[in-house]
């Protein structure tokens, strides 16, 4: 039984796996316990916000560190995996594989989309204000009845823009899968001969 000869490549670029250390496992107890101290005098609220922020912050420098590494990394194999590569058989031609979708080309969603965060953002303003016009019992000022419309403007504005975009990029996905363009034949190289 062979080998196999991936096995006995040691590729010292490959990404390690996540390490700490014991300082950095006491400073992370040491954090939890100081803002599971502040539930004491912060709302659960806040305390969840602060919770969100920190673990946000983490994963921020988390995947910076990822990204970072995977840059140093590249996508040139070393020494041995260029002799592997070497052995192994032809690489694949370019009509081998499927062709590219829309997706991988920058395009603008066109007057629809427009037209459909205009209709968001007049549906969420009348909305808004309406509201807060019936939850304030129709006790409530001018103002309030303003801020209602327009952070309901700017809700209804990002809710729709987001639905309809996607929306009109799953359906243009979808059916350019279900309807690929024909396969085109491959012309034939022609000859040029010398003139005598």
């Amino acid at each position: 039984m062979t080998a196999n000869p991936k096995s006995k490549i040691a590729n010292p670029k490959s990404l390690r796996p996540p390490q700490f250390g014991l300082r950095t496992l006491l400073l992370l107890v040491a954090a939890c316990g100081a803002l599971f101290a502040l539930g004491r005098w912060l709302d659960p609220i806040a305390v969840a916000a602060l919770a969100f922020l920190a673990v946000s912050i983490l994963f921020h420098v988390a995947g910076n560190a990822i990204g970072t590494r995977l840059r140093e990394i590249g996508d040139k194999p070393d020494a041995a995996m260029e002799e592997l590569l070497a052995a192994m058989p032809r690489q694949p031609r370019p009509q081998e594989f499927a062709p590219p979708t829309h997706l991988s080309q920058r395009r603008s969603l066109g007057w629809l989309i427009v037209v459909a965060s205009s209709v968001g953002v007049t549906a969420g303003a009348v909305g808004g204000g309406l509201w807060t016009f019936a939850a304030g019992h129709g006790q409530v000022g001018l103002v309030n009845i303003a801020v209602g419309v327009v952070a309901f403007a700017v809700l209804g504005g990002i809710a729709s823009f987001a639905t309809f975009g996607f929306a009109q990029v799953l359906f243009g996905a979808l059916w350019q899968a279900m309807n690929p363009p024909p396969a085109s034949a491959s012309p034939e190289p022609t000859r040029q001969q010398g003139r005598n």
